[in-house]
């Protein structure tokens, strides 16, 4: 569903290093995939990487089993999940793109990945918006973000942290300096979630855009029965989230499965929550309505590791503008 928001990037200006228009094919920015190579080799990873099936994917977790499982076999698809939403080619969910250009824009983002896993959400984020910044299509103006990822499982966290250790002076080239901090969080536990807030209200003091992305959660939070345990969390997070920066905004995004999308579904269950103790903090859009839409669409992508092969990435994604409460 495409809106009459004016769009800050024309599909027709996207880089072929990003999108093939003929045939329509997504490609991981190169600066992404090389690092996520080379994190691969350096754990022996390739040959789990071979064994991924569309038909059983891996949802991860806290142990080293399961989330070099998720790595090695899902890390691609989450991070084409997000440049999907990014570059939104289809023009599907202009809202979205737009959101997130504009806290990319420069100066100063307080960004924070929550759950981060291996870092998929935030690196597709930051390396988009650098081969965006390569090719000419946005300025190369300063940015400097305060990256927040909150994560329970520690060999995941360590993935991030090797990943943006490969990163960092190809995002550097393009004025973009991320100062991190990697943390636990467990979004059943308050005091765990009041640890994330008081860092991200912290470093988020001085920023001059605030985005809050939460990014393959369903899978925790729908198929483990995890929804109503983690909701006070949830709720709180995006309150003290709303009172961060002049512009502050959510991204909820997830794969385009019924576990998401369905009536009584988990964005059908957000938005019910936004209509009622939460419309204290977020503000109507008067071109979208209020937490809408929800915008769905899929593309094919190159796989990183195996060049000669496509994948079907799907997206459901929904922004949710924040305002002080």
């Amino acid at each position: 569903m495409a809106s009459d928001e004016g769009r800050l990037l024309d599909p027709a200006h996207i880089p072929e290093t990003l999108w093939a228009s003929a045939p329509k094919v997504l490609f991981i920015p190169h600066i992404l995939a090389r690092a996520y190579e080379t994190v691969i080799d350096r754990y022996a990873l390739k040959p789990l990487s071979q064994q991924r099936t569309s038909d059983n994917p891996p949802v991860g977790g806290l142990n080293q089993e399961r989330t070099d499982q998720h790595f090695a076999q899902a890390f691609d698809g989450s991070v084409a999940r997000v440049e999907l939403a990014i570059l939104d080619p289809r023009q599907v969910s202009t809202s979205t793109s737009n959101a997130m250009i504009k806290s990319m824009a420069g100066n100063t983002v307080c960004l924070t990945d929550a759950p981060c896993g291996a870092g998929a959400a935030a690196f597709a984020l930051l390396s988009t918006i650098a081969e965006l910044r390569a090719t000419g299509i946005l300025p190369r103006l300063p940015l400097e973000v305060f990256l927040i990822g909150a994560e329970p499982s520690v060999p995941a966290r360590s993935y991030a942290i090797s990943m943006l250790g490969e990163l960092r002076a190809s995002l550097e080239e393009q004025a973009i300096f991320v100062r991190e901090e990697f943390m636990h969080w467990d979004v059943l536990d308050p005091v765990s979630n009041t640890n994330l807030i008081r860092r991200a209200t912290i470093l988020s003091a001085n920023s001059s855009h605030n985005l809050l992305v939460i990014a393959n959660f369903n899978g925790f939070l729908e198929r483990d029965g995890k929804r109503k345990e983690a909701q006070p969390q949830i709720a709180e997070l995006f309150r003290h989230a709303s009172a961060a920066g002049d512009y502050s905004v959510a991204i909820w995004i997830e794969p385009d499965m019924n576990r998401a999308t369905a009536d009584g579904a988990l964005f059908q269950w957000l938005k019910d929550k936004i209509k009622a103790p939460w419309k204290r903090f977020t503000k109507q859009n008067p071109i979208l309505g209020f937490g809408e839409p929800i915008s769905t669409c899929s593309a094919e992508y190159r796989l990183p590791l195996d060049p000669s092969q496509t994948a079907r990435v799907k997206l459901a994604v929904m922004r949710i503008d924040l305002i002080q409460s």
